[in-house]
């Protein structure tokens, strides 16, 4: 199910994860490709490509600004805290607001992902959440 279009960018997690023992492994750390001001703001857009190993995940974090994702390759199972999960398959999209913390996790073919973000500049992209 792809969710309806916005104004509203991010990103997914940028840094890398500690792997918890007998977990999935972890993402790669996001490929920032392009960050640009936005006019009239003290805001910041940016896009990257995230890529994920087969079943590999980004453990529970929260973005500092908004995301808006779309699935280039692969299957990518979101789950937002309180919520059941969602799978977004290759030429889906899906957005995350700013906050809210959630967990992506990649099909057994791996993924790949565009993502594109809006924050402050100088904040880190997204902040992990408490076990």
């Amino acid at each position: 199910m792809a969710a309806s279009g916005s104004l509203v960018l991010a990103a997914l997690v940028t840094a890398p994860s500690v792997q918890a023992a007998g977990s999935a492994p972890d993402s790669k750390p996001t490929i920032v490709l392009q960050r640009v001001p936005v006019p009239n703001t003290d805001r910041e857009m940016g896009m990257g490509i995230a890529e994920f190993p087969p079943n590999a995940a980004k453990p529970r974090h929260a973005a500092t600004g908004p995301e808006l994702c779309y699935v280039l390759e692969g299957d990518v199972t979101v789950q937002l805290d309180g919520q059941p999960p969602k799978v977004f398959h290759a030429g889906e999209t899906f957005r995350l607001p700013a906050g809210v913390v959630h967990v992506t996790r990649a099909g057994p073919a791996g993924a790949k992902v565009v993502a594109a973000w809006v924050h402050t500049p100088g904040q880190p992209f997204n902040l992990p959440a408490p076990n």
